[in-house]
């Protein structure tokens, strides 16, 4: 009995001095906070073979303005994107939990026309995942097909 009393007043008293961001003395792992999502980001693409006449080339960077809620939405009112001289605005939920985007974000340009953002963003200040041109059920932006990019991105301010 004492050892168990030992035992559960060592782990309360480590559990009160834990100061990692994940749960338990490292273990395990948590998503980012809406503050460490929010901010500007620069993201690098990297077209699959696939990708046709007008994909945007290797190693174009799109850079985004994202502004998060306490609850993982992205404020479509002052969150927004641009590359190669075109722009749009951009809405969507990051889980604040794991740093997913589900479902992806939305990169909206001119009416009609959309990209999609999916994966994931760290506590760290980094984002791994792929862009997909057009979003479904929109028109390209830039590719005249489907082009899917491995975009890698990290936060820059």
């Amino acid at each position: 009995m004492r050892s168990t009393v030992l035992c559960l007043t060592f782990l309360v008293a480590l559990s009160a001095c834990e100061t990692s961001t994940d749960p338990f003395i490292g273990i395990g792992g948590s998503g980012p906070t809406a503050a460490q999502v929010t901010g500007n980001w620069a993201f690098t693409l990297h077209p699959s073979p696939s990708c046709g006449t007008g994909s945007l080339p290797d190693g174009q960077t799109l850079t985004a303005r994202l502004d998060v809620l306490g609850d993982g939405t992205v404020t479509s009112a002052t969150s927004t994107w641009q590359t190669a001289g075109i722009f749009g605005t951009v809405t969507g939920f990051v889980n604040l939990t794991s740093g997913v985007t589900t479902p992806p974000l939305t990169l909206t340009a001119t009416a009609g026309s959309a990209m999609e953002l999916a994966g994931t963003f760290t506590s760290t200040g980094a984002f791994s995942g792929t862009l997909a041109d057009p979003r479904a059920g929109s028109f390209p932006v830039f590719s005249a097909t489907l082009c899917t990019y491995t975009t890698t991105g990290t936060k820059t301010g």
